[in-house]
């Protein structure tokens, strides 16, 4: 079957998530100050909250500001970060130009909140290569959940076996999205996102 969508990951795939670890440190100073919080208290509260650290040891800082009540300088920090930052990966608006030569859709999904995605799209003017986006905020859940995928495919009435998700992460981007009949293509690098338009 031929394939009429291709639905890309974003965090690692689209956007290299380098400027998250430059953001760390500033907003856990934000958040230790705004909260009067010492290192030990923030750990405890976030392990209270349930959240749990990621592959390079740290907190979702955007999880941690949304369960603290912090969302609007979260997004203070980060959208003065994207207006100085370059993380777009440079094959990225080349590979959505020959997907839409040939007639295809473009969706971004992603376990990030839809502001944070948004700011991306805004900053590097890719709304226009785009169909849709579906983010977290769509399902109250992440990739790592069947909920999610189920929605995606109620919700844009999609036939799975004419989609192609292409991600870094063989479990959400893979594992997970091919038990509903979605082919899948994990991506090494952002170079390997060439591949797609081939």
């Amino acid at each position: 079957m031929t394939i009429k969508l291709y639905l890309f990951d974003f965090d690692d795939t689209i956007i290299s998530t380098k400027i998250y670890a430059e953001l760390y440190q500033p907003l856990l100073k934000m958040i230790k100050s705004k909260l009067k919080l010492t290192d030990s208290q923030l750990n405890q509260k976030a392990e209270n909250l349930g959240l749990t650290k990621n592959k390079f040891g740290r907190w979702d800082t955007g999880d941690l500001c949304r369960e603290l009540n912090l969302l609007e300088e979260y997004y203070q920090v980060l959208e003065k970060q994207i207006k100085v930052m370059p993380v777009l990966h440079n094959t990225v608006i080349s590979v959505f130009k020959k997907i839409k030569a040939k007639q295809k859709k473009i969706a971004v999904v992603s376990n990030s909140m839809r502001r944070t995605v948004n700011a991306y799209l805004h900053k590097y003017e890719l709304e226009q290569y785009l169909d849709f986006t579906f983010t977290r905020d769509d399902t109250q859940c992440k990739k790592s959940d069947d909920v999610y995928w189920q929605k995606l495919i109620k919700k844009q009435k999609l036939n799975p076996k004419e989609c192609l998700v292409i991600g870094d992460d063989p479990e959400q981007d893979g594992a997970i999205p091919e038990k509903f009949g979605f082919n899948t293509l994990i991506i090494k690098g952002p170079q390997d996102l060439k591949k797609v338009s081939q």
